[in-house]
């Protein structure tokens, strides 16, 4: 799970995907690791591309990363094989990122609106999502948002999140205020429940944006953010104080709304990664939330720096009487002492709600999902996507996978240290148990990692490394029939 051999062999996978099952428009995000600067260091890729369903791509990108950011309009080319997998590669004309300007990218495939991604070359490595463009229309009403980022030409790491308010004139783009609230943790700052302020330009023809957030104690941060549909929006950050991305995700007619403990309750799978004291960080987990101001029944895997546990979480929270949807959760693990203080920004659409992690010693990012009832199943074909992290470097997988009884076995595509092996063997087994935590192992081509995996239900859930070899986190979605 993060080193990969030489040898080529197809196992598994759903067989009937084509060059035409990428077709349409499709907006793009990944986030990992580059050698553009005087070392390896964080970078971010979005935009928009229109593929033919023919092997053809036209689109424009942002790319950035501690040595700055660059927009461009990019062409190339695709092909897509019979289990889902295939690879985008994308000429920019900019020589300043990429392989002499192009990049190649990984693909899976899950369904004809979405997909599996990684950068897939010697310039850079990195996990993300492709996601079928459905709107360009001028983004309005609350956007939830958290990003794990590092400083620009420098060094450091920081984690921000909060909600940005458009307010409803689409005609304006104006962020006044009302609505809107900000985090941010960096190594010896920690900036909790800030305003925010801002605007958001009119989307060009691809649905491109221009956003800024004059938050955070007084930064202005700027992101070019990519509209997938009414509720998504793909964000780079474009400045020259840090490099971020993330998802934000819409709240749509919720936006205001989240005023009581009653608008977070249920059960959600979370997951989020980032920095602390050790290195990198890893975390996923499961908790129910009561509606009143109490968490319990939780179970949490955590990896700091390569000091690797699993262990139960309760605690309380609560909301922003504002109704901004900032939910504000205290945790203790049930062994290990004080747990993750995290910061919940409600969406309130059955979408994502992303996470910050705003410890002293520690700061993530990540996402979390309303878990449906019901045992789940890991049975079918799946796509896996995930980044694993050490002294080393970064590792990124994406794969195609067939699950039958307790084990699974397929076909991954994997960046090693910025060595792309293609068609590798990747097999596993696993074996279920409380809150839809399954536990379990992955190997490819030898080497074997112990995992757990967390179900949001039978076609979604979240992977971490558990044996602390070192920090991995990722996605398993089920692919629809082709």
């Amino acid at each position: 799970m993060g080193c990969g051999g030489s040898s080529s062999t197809h196992l598994g996978g759903q067989t009937g995907y084509g060059n035409g099952n990428l077709k349409g428009s499709y907006t793009f995000l990944a986030m990992g690791s580059d050698t553009q600067g005087a070392q390896p260091d964080q970078y971010e890729v979005g935009g928009v591309l229109t593929a033919d369903g023919k092997g053809n791509v036209t689109g424009e990108q942002t790319y950035s990363d501690g040595e700055g950011a660059h927009a461009d309009n990019v062409t190339g080319t695709y092909s897509i094989g019979s289990n889902g997998m295939g690879t985008i590669t994308l000429n920019t004309g900019d020589a300043a990122i990429g392989v002499s300007g192009k990049e190649t990218l990984s693909v899976v495939i899950l369904s004809a609106s979405e997909g599996l991604i990684s950068q897939f070359d010697t310039s850079a490595t990195s996990s993300g999502v492709l996601s079928l463009q459905t709107s360009t229309a001028m983004p309005t009403g609350g956007y939830a948002f958290s990003a794990l980022g590092t400083v620009v030409n420098g060094n450091g790491s920081l984690a921000i999140g909060g909600v940005f308010n458009i307010d409803n004139s689409p005609s304006t783009g104006s962020i006044s205020g009302s609505g809107s609230i900000s985090d941010l943790d960096r190594p010896g700052t920690v900036l909790l429940d800030q305003p925010l302020s801002g605007s958001v330009s009119a989307p060009d023809s691809s649905g491109k944006v221009t956003i800024q957030l004059r938050a955070f104690g007084g930064l202005t941060v700027s992101f070019d953010g990519y509209i997938a549909d009414a509720t998504h929006l793909q964000l780079v950050e474009t400045d020259s104080s840090f490099s971020s991305a993330c998802t934000a995700i819409g709240q749509g007619s919720s936006t205001g709304t989240f005023s009581t403990p009653a608008s977070f309750n249920g059960t959600f799978v979370f997951g989020f990664n980032g920095y602390n004291f050790s290195g990198y960080g890893s975390y996923a987990g499961v908790i129910t939330a009561d509606g009143t101001s109490d968490l319990s029944n939780g179970l949490i895997d955590q990896d700091q720096g390569g000091d690797a546990f699993n262990d139960t979480l309760a605690g309380s929270y609560a909301n922003d009487a504002a109704g901004t949807g900032r939910v504000m959760a205290t945790t203790t693990f049930g062994s290990n002492g004080p747990g993750p203080t995290m910061i919940f920004y409600l969406t309130g659409t059955g979408n994502p709600i992303p996470v910050l992690q705003v410890d002293s010693t520690a700061r993530s990012a990540g996402m979390a999902y309303l878990q449906s009832g019901g045992t789940p199943t890991f049975s079918g074909t799946y796509g896996i996507g995930y980044a694993s992290s050490s002294f080393a470097g970064e590792d990124d997988v994406n794969a195609a996978i067939t699950v039958t009884g307790g084990s699974f076995a397929g076909t991954a595509n994997e960046n090693v240290a910025f060595v792309p092996a293609s068609n590798q063997s990747l097999t596993g087994g696993f074996s279920s148990g409380s809150g839809g935590r399954f536990t379990g192992m992955i190997t490819t081509n030898g080497n074997t990692a112990a995992c757990a995996f967390y179900f949001v239900d039978s076609t979604r859930g979240i992977l971490i490394e558990t044996d602390g070899n070192q920090s991995t986190r990722g996605t398993i979605r089920q692919q629809a029939a082709p």
